[in-house]
């Protein structure tokens, strides 16, 4: 589990509105008490009753949801939920609640795939809250992250052979392309392929810049832009 002081140096990154929440929950001994725990953590809870096989309260419901949260203090059943449903839930919150748990039970629940395990019985909901918050928006980083990559790699390849280019050259494409149609210094270039390693040489920057050139595709060329720059730009 995240411990308390990891929380606080995530508050920075927490959202400022609550988050949708489908809340599955087992009809076990402890239900009520989870419930009235749940509700005085999170504002906005969709709730439902936990059923092994169903799906349709992931992919049909009043309104989306981030963060899945199943109570119940039988990890098996949660796990086995969880691991049907794992294609539905790749970018979905997925919390665990359970009620004056074992250790060895939260463990279970953690290595089945749960972000997190809460315990209504040892945890406030402010901490609750707190967690979930936490662990959101790192879901969100990681989306935003690989929405970017895919947006470069669709720039990438409509200037360039993406195939026919060597590391190096890919690298040197992404810090041209990143300042698309503007010069790029020498120093700059040389320093971001370095990568922490010995300086590369001008005259290496020179050749790897002659290689991509002729890995282009038109309209796109690779011109030096004064003072040793370069700079990709189209006809």
């Amino acid at each position: 589990m995240p411990t308390t002081a990891s929380v606080s140096e995530d508050r920075q990154y927490m959202q400022a509105s609550p988050c949708p929440i489908r809340y599955l929950s087992m009809n076990d001994l402890h239900r009520d008490t989870r419930d009235v725990w749940l509700q005085s953590a999170f504002d906005t809870v969709e709730q439902h009753t936990f059923v092994d096989l169903e799906t349709r309260f992931l992919s049909i419901a009043e309104e989306d949801y981030e963060t899945l949260i199943i109570g119940g203090n039988d990890p098996v059943r949660a796990a086995r939920f969880l691991r049907i449903n794992r294609p539905i839930l790749a970018r979905k919150v997925k919390i665990a609640l359970m009620h004056g748990s074992l250790a060895s039970k939260r463990a279970k629940a953690l290595n089945a795939g749960f972000d997190d395990v809460f315990d209504s019985a040892r945890m406030s909901p402010e901490e609750a809250e707190a967690r979930c918050a936490v662990i959101l928006s790192r879901y969100q980083a990681a989306a935003h992250e690989a929405r970017a990559q895919q947006e470069l790699a669709s720039s990438l390849d409509r200037i360039a052979h993406l195939h026919l280019l060597g590391k190096r050259e890919r690298q040197l494409l992404t810090l041209l392309v990143n300042r698309l149609g503007e010069p790029v210094s020498h120093y700059k270039l040389r320093t971001e392929l370095s990568q922490g390693t010995d300086e590369l040489s001008y005259n290496y920057l020179k050749v790897l810049a002659s290689n991509l050139r002729a890995k282009l595709k038109a309209p796109y060329i690779l011109v030096p832009g004064g003072q040793g720059s370069y700079k990709i730009t189209s006809l």
